[in-house]
């Protein structure tokens, strides 16, 4: 991972790369929604909106294993649910400043309705607590 701990004020780009780097040594399975698709191009951007950039989306989404070792979920008929992982998405900042847009806010109500858990996590140390959180008992 890279070391952040000699910068005073990391960009949210370092954060999110040291925090990538952590969810690849821990093997968990994750993936990023390239929305920057900045260019000149008009048409390059109209084809970008047709199929389906949108703005404000988290930066990470993570497959961590669900449900938690100490929880187990049941069905309404009794039985054991039986699901392997749950996807959790991240929207990064820094650690301090990093502000989160109108938009931002409103795919991160979105997706929390839908059931997707997704925070915001102002640094790599704050994405790993979060993950950590989560999967431990």
């Amino acid at each position: 991972m890279p070391n952040l701990a000699n910068i005073d004020n990391p960009t949210e780009d370092q954060e999110q790369e040291a925090f990538v780097q952590w969810l690849r040594l821990k093997g968990y399975p994750h993936f990023r929604v390239p929305n920057e698709t900045y260019t000149r191009s008009w048409s390059q951007k109209a084809k970008n909106k047709k199929l389906g950039v949108s703005s404000g989306v988290p930066d990470l989404f993570v497959a961590v294993p669900f449900p938690p070792p100490h929880l187990i979920i049941y069905k309404d008929d009794g039985s054991e649910l039986k699901r392997d992982k749950k996807l959790v998405a991240i929207e990064m900042k820094r650690k301090k400043g990093g502000v989160t847009s109108a938009n931002q806010k409103q795919w991160i109500k979105t997706l929390n309705e839908a059931g997707i858990q997704t925070v915001v996590c102002k640094g790599c140390d704050a994405a790993i607590e979060f993950i950590e959180s989560i999967t431990k008992p």
